[in-house]
């Protein structure tokens, strides 16, 4: 397997070189060892590079900011789309570093490795005007070589802060760790390691955290894990354990500062006494507000102050009072659509701290198909493991690996822009793994095979035909540029699906679902509708559609 990459975007070969070196030297060689090390000398080559290496594990940018040796301007690039208010009498040799970042996170090259800035020779005032757009949700960490760098200590400097920071693919002991502490299935990917890299540098502050995602992704795992990861959390006590979470979504906006704030008796008709809301209630915990995005602008100046100050009023109530709570936010909302919603005050409290949560298109785009694999498979094997570990179920199942092959590639056809099956992303996959785990019990086989997991894919579709879902945006395609759908290209492995089955048609898996379940139980539609996981009229319907 190829070693993560750092990056080093410089106009001079020799600094790169003199950086090579010093790392060599640095801690025995051990990060000379632990990564590859390429340069590219300007914007160009380097968005050339990411088109061509999109599979590979970028694990930080040591981005040059002085270009002043360039010797052909042409390689320059001027100001991006997002740097447009800035005065264009700056000098773009000078900034050229900055500049590339800007088209590095806005075109989505890539907004998740960490970048650390050196040589810079302009001004204070200069690189104040770059604050506003270097941290924005969901963008990795930047950072700067220190001051006191100079001379012989420049390089062995830059080295530190490469070690520091580099965000590491997760060993098989580390994701052990995340799977059964924190039961998240955090896998191989990039996005991934940065989430678990994100939630550990976070979750030990006691710092307000925003949870960016669509539905189904799993943010109350990710709070969780945030919670866990802090010294709020206290295993086994009922009130510390996991989080206090409110669904902001389902409260109606009468009940809302009640639920939060809690009220004196007489407040309002019918509060014949006082109750503690939420955030009192927490007393040291952590709360989790669910779909933050839907509060209204009077909850919002409330809210800002039990963040900023940790002082409420019950509603009804003319004396604040002290509490001690860490708050977490999740929405599916875009960062423009809460732009929009928020108060400015509150909208920029809130969003201090951003961790986006993939979808599993963003989570698998331009992962190697065997990560994708292994990873479907350590979920499948996380989800039989939990099933297993139920009274109800008479025999402990596993998976065949022909029916891992099926569902990666579903998960493949979703991700390069196929049907959107798995719209409902992380929630739907188990879910599916789920329906065929107890298929295969019903069925009395030891394993979950393509006969299980065939029927659980057809009743997804059902589903998504038959229930109609809003158009929600994830996190990070507020402001993304298309990226072209990966064109499918034929497979000689002997366990794709296309091989076992013939066909990579749902409407053809589905009929022959149908098909297999009826040969199974002796034409009885009953029992077939049972085997599938449907109802009788709905297999009827389908049998009536697929002419059986």
């Amino acid at each position: 397997m190829a070693k993560p990459v750092i990056l080093v975007v410089d106009d001079l070969a020799t600094s790169f070189e003199s950086l090579v070196s010093s790392i060599s030297r640095y801690d025995g060689g051990r990060l000379a060892r632990e990564f590859d090390y390429i340069h590219l000398d300007c914007f160009s080559v380097l968005r050339q590079w990411y088109n061509r290496n999109r599979s590979r594990f970028v694990s930080l940018i040591v981005q040059d900011v002085d270009f002043s040796h360039i010797q052909d301007e042409k390689k320059l690039v001027d100001y991006p789309d997002i740097l447009k208010p800035l005065q264009r009498t700056l000098d773009i040799k000078a900034l050229q570093g900055f500049l590339i970042y800007g088209y590095l996170r806005q075109g989505n090259i890539d907004r998740i490795a960490p970048v650390i800035f050196v040589s810079c020779r302009i001004g204070m005032e200069s690189t104040s005007e770059f604050s506003e757009f270097i941290i924005r949700p969901g963008y990795g960490l930047c950072s700067f070589v220190p001051e006191s760098a100079v001379g012989d200590q420049y390089y062995p400097k830059i080295a530190e802060s490469i070690d520091a920071l580099a965000i590491r693919p997760l060993t098989d002991e580390q994701r052990s760790h995340w799977t059964n502490e924190h039961h998240l299935v955090i896998g191989r990917a990039r996005k991934m390691a940065f989430l678990a890299y994100e939630i550990e540098r976070i979750g030990p502050s006691d710092a307000t955290v925003l949870l960016l995602g669509g539905p189904g992704v799993g943010k109350e795992l990710v709070a969780n894990a945030l919670h866990r990861c802090s010294y709020r959390h206290v295993e086994n006590d009922p009130g510390r354990e996991y989080p206090l979470t409110v669904n902001m979504a389902a409260l109606s906006p009468n009940l809302v500062e009640d639920e939060l704030f809690g009220h004196q008796r007489g407040a309002f008709t019918g509060a014949t006494g006082e109750r503690a809301g939420i955030l009192e209630s927490a007393r040291g915990s952590t709360v989790f507000l669910d779909e933050i995005g839907d509060i209204g602008q009077d909850t919002q100046v409330k809210l800002l102050r039990a963040m900023e100050y940790h002082r409420i009023k019950r509603v009804g109530s003319s004396r604040e009072m002290s509490i001690d709570m860490r708050i977490i936010a999740a929405t599916n909302r875009t960062v423009p659509e809460l732009q929009t919603r928020f108060r400015p005050d509150f909208y920029g409290r809130l969003v201090q701290h951003c961790i986006p949560v993939p979808s599993i298109r963003e989570r698998w785009e331009n992962e190697p198909g065997d990560t994708v694999e292994a990873d479907i498979e350590d979920l499948a094997q996380f989800t039989i493991r939990t099933m297993n570990a139920s009274p109800r179920h008479k025999r402990h199942l596993g998976i065949e690996r022909t029916a891992v092959k099926l569902i990666r590639q579903v998960v493949q056809q979703h991700v390069d822009g196929g049907e959107d099956l798995l719209e409902g992303n992380i929630r739907t996959l188990r879910n599916i793994i789920e329906r065929a785990y107890e298929r295969a019990q019903y069925d009395g086989s030891a394993e979950i095979g393509l006969g299980h997991v065939m029927p659980a894919l057809g009743m997804v579709r059902l589903l998504n035909a038959q229930t109609p879902r809003p158009a929600v945006a994830g996190p990070s395609q507020q402001d993304q540029t298309a990226v072209p759908a990966a064109i499918p290209t034929p497979t000689t492995d002997p366990f794709a699906l296309r091989n076992l089955v013939g066909t990579l048609n749902l409407q053809d898996i589905e009929r022959r679902a149908i098909k297999e379940a009826l040969e199974k139980t002796g034409n009885n539609q009953t029992h077939a509708a049972e085997l599938l996981g449907i109802h009788r009229d709905t297999l009827r319907r389908k049998m009536a559609e697929h002419e059986l």
